[in-house]
């Protein structure tokens, strides 16, 4: 199973800055492939995170809450899973928690002097390198200027283009290490690079007369088969995090203008130390930023388009257009634009309601009017804060500025305006598949926070939007999977969210829904001709899975996930009940036609047509869309007439977990054998292996990483 996950760490004694712009730099440098995700102390020491796992990133704040929060347990299980391969990378407060000991400004009211369990580095990180640390300003801040060792980062020349090894970065109260470089003082252990060095200024912090000369502030250590990056400065910093007025003292007057100026080459510093670790870095976050006013290109939502796919009445189309433009109140002009804004205040969002102009010539929406509403979601630098005492939230404050655009027939957006997807072609392919609620509708964003989510959130659009509504965009924010997981949006990734009203009926139970939709992406694609044998698999509940190198004559229909099979999408259903009706939203995320992170359709069928001499053609990301949405309408009208039993035999031939042996956490990790899916509750069947004659019906155990690690049983 491919390790996709970043786990930053995200409780007691965080700094809650540190956090945030960690966060927000991985999710830059990492995002394409990874998925960033913030995780407590209860998550590392309960869950099974750790075969999915890529790096453990602790940020900076304070390490003696670390201590607390993680000593025992979670200690063993992080170094127990670096020792087998993982990846640990601590900046400041995480370098200090990484090594054998800590010595954080002894004999001052600020004094922190310990031994560290975890010992990553078996040596001392000695700190604060720079005198003048408060918890409570930026008072001690600077921007060193850091001597990188280029040599020993052993990663590819290229990167580094015409940068100069001395490089200014943020630092704020993190150690050196004392390493075999530092002669009379305690030694680390081998296995020890020096990545970066402090400049000739660095002071001892026992006798800060004494200056030490070639101290290493970013080490690497080989711990076992893994490794880890210790760092006492903050590469993870950019410029435009930082409001100039927070550094008044002399030694950090300008702190600002020095990381604007080597905000390319700090950048390229922290894709190498990631590179380092053996992660695969985008490139456009090591490239020059077009952008002098802000370095690291803040991604920002683009207007939603609102368009008939499969709805043919003139009449219901008018009705749907008239309703939506009726809810949103007149705001007045909004100037340069010159188009009155009708805002809908909703639940989380404001909503600014557009119609696109009439023509195929002339531009849909007025460029001023779209930059006044879509204006950055980035208030601006937030002021310094003390270290978090519990774990930070995700969640954020404040309202959002989104722009839905209205279109008819004659006014789809053209590939100028959604350069990303093909609006156009993708009705086509929608009527061309032929279904009636389902794909109804579609609502197109190049780039949103995620699908889900804002229709969700957003209760009085959602109650006005038609049935069977598709919420489809190319790139997601913060996409949402299961539990607490993220999702991963690479290019040739599709990602929607569809709208269904689902009655209340016995014989069509709503805990059945979500396996539908995961049925109808494997069937979607099996059904069309000399497709039938294409690799698709569904994993219970709700994932998709395809097998990486199939063989002419392989069934692999009994294999394990982790047998040659790798995940390529994932459901995800939220549900509301009023007057006998179910609202459902079910977020689908399929990899269609990107080999990153794991494999997609396409490369699946581009392997299917090398083992079998076929010619199969790629299924491009309208079609799959298209193909999708109709498949779901097709079943969905079975399971109305006749429940899920009927679609048992097709879901059993496609899922993965045929006579699969699993745990029972609430049993003493009993063992047990898969048996079948239950048809009115959707639990999986088991029978226990130690008494034969016990059978089971199985629930999750609640954990973000791997559903069928632990689980809930009851008798059936």
């Amino acid at each position: 199973m491919a390790a996709l996950n970043v786990l930053v760490y995200s409780g007691p004694g965080v700094g809650l800055d540190a956090h945030a712009y960690l966060m927000r730099t991985l999710r830059q440098f990492l995002s394409h492939r990874y998925a960033v995700i913030p995780v407590g102390p209860e998550t590392l020491g309960r869950e099974p995170w750790e075969s999915k796992a890529a790096v453990l990133v602790v940020p900076g704040g304070r390490d003696l809450p670390y201590t607390v929060a993680m000593n025992g347990r979670i200690n063993e299980r992080i170094k127990a899973w670096v020792h087998k391969g993982g990846r640990y990378l601590g900046f400041c407060a995480g370098g200090y928690y990484g090594s054998a000991r800590c010595e954080f400004e002894p004999h001052t009211s600020l004094e922190v002097v310990g031994d560290r369990e975890l010992a990553l580095f078996r040596g001392t990180c000695v700190g604060g390198a720079y005198p003048g640390y408060s918890y409570k300003s930026e008072d001690g801040a600077r921007a060193v200027e850091a001597i990188v060792e280029r040599d020993a980062f052993n990663v590819p020349g290229a990167i580094w283009q015409s940068d100069p090894t001395l490089v200014r970065v943020y630092y704020n109260g993190g150690g050196f290490f004392l390493t075999d470089g530092l002669a009379g003082r305690e030694a680390g252990d081998d296995g020890v690079s020096v990545l970066v060095r402090f400049p000739p200024d660095v002071t001892d912090p026992y006798d800060r007369s004494k200056q030490i000369r070639g101290a290493p502030a970013v080490i690497s250590c080989k711990v076992g088969a893994g490794s880890a990056i210790l760092s006492g400065l903050h590469p993870e910093y950019a410029w435009d995090f930082l409001a100039p007025s927070s550094y008044t003292q002399p030694h950090n007057r300008g702190l600002v203008s020095l990381l604007r100026s080597h905000d390319a080459s700090r950048r390229r510093l922290l894709g190498a130390m990631l590179r380092h670790l053996g992660l695969d870095v985008d490139p456009e976050a090591l490239v020059d930023c077009p952008d002098p006013q802000h370095s690291q290109r803040a991604p920002r939502a683009t207007p939603m388009f609102l368009v008939p796919a499969r709805a043919s009445s003139v009449a219901d189309i008018a009705n749907t257009l008239y309703v939506l433009n009726s809810i949103a109140t007149q705001q007045g002009d909004r100037g340069s634009a010159g188009a009155i804004d009708r805002v809908l205040a909703d639940t989380m969002d404001d909503i600014h309601v557009a119609n696109a102009a009439t023509g195929d010539a002339r531009r849909r929406v007025d460029g001023c009017y779209q930059d006044a509403v879509l204006r950055p979601e980035d208030p601006g630098p937030p002021p310094p804060s003390t270290c978090a005492t519990a774990t930070v939230s995700e969640s954020g404050g404040g309202r959002r500025h989104s722009l839905l655009v209205l279109c008819t027939q004659g006014t789809l957006p053209g590939t100028a305006e959604t350069p990303r997807f093909n609006m156009h072609q993708t009705v086509e392919y929608m009527r061309h598949a032929r279904a009636h609620t389902a794909g109804s509708w579609l609502m197109y964003a190049d780039t949103t926070w995620s699908t889900q989510t804002f229709l969700e959130k957003n209760l009085k659009l959602q109650a006005q939007l038609p049935d069977g509504m598709v919420f489809v965009a190319t790139r997601q924010l913060a996409g949402r999977g299961r539990g607490k997981n993220a999702w991963i949006s690479p290019a040739g990734c599709l990602q929607f969210t569809m709208l269904v009203r689902h009655p209340d009926l016995k014989q069509a139970p709503v805990v059945m829904m979500q396996y539908l939709m995961s049925l109808a992406v494997v069937e979607a694609v099996k059904a069309l001709p000399g497709y039938e044998g294409i690799p698709l698999r569904l994993k219970w509940p709700n994932d998709i899975y395809a097998l990486l190198t199939p063989a002419a004559d392989s069934d692999a229909s009994t294999d394990l996930p982790d047998h040659g099979f790798a995940k390529i999408g994932g459901v995800l259903v939220s549900s509301s009940y009023k007057s006998g009706e179910y609202t459902l939203l079910f977020g689908c995320g399929i990899n269609v036609a990107n080999r990153l992170p794991t494999t997609s359709i396409n490369s699946v069928i581009r392997e299917y047509n090398s083992a079998h001499g076929t010619g199969l053609a790629a299924i491009p990301v309208e079609k799959a869309l298209a193909l999708i949405t109709a498949k779901f309408e097709e079943l969905y009208r079975q399971f109305l007439a006749h429940g899920f039993e009927p679609l048992l035999k097709l879901y059993y031939r496609s899922w993965l977990h045929s006579d699969q042996v699993v745990t029972l956490a609430d049993r003493d990790y009993e063992q047990a054998r898969v048996v079948g899916l239950g048809s009115v509750d959707g639990q999986l069947r088991v029978r226990s292996l130690a008494n034969p004659g016990a059978t089971y019906s199985l629930q999750p155990d609640g954990n973000s990483f791997d559903m069928l690690q632990g689980l809930i049983s009851r008798r059936a």
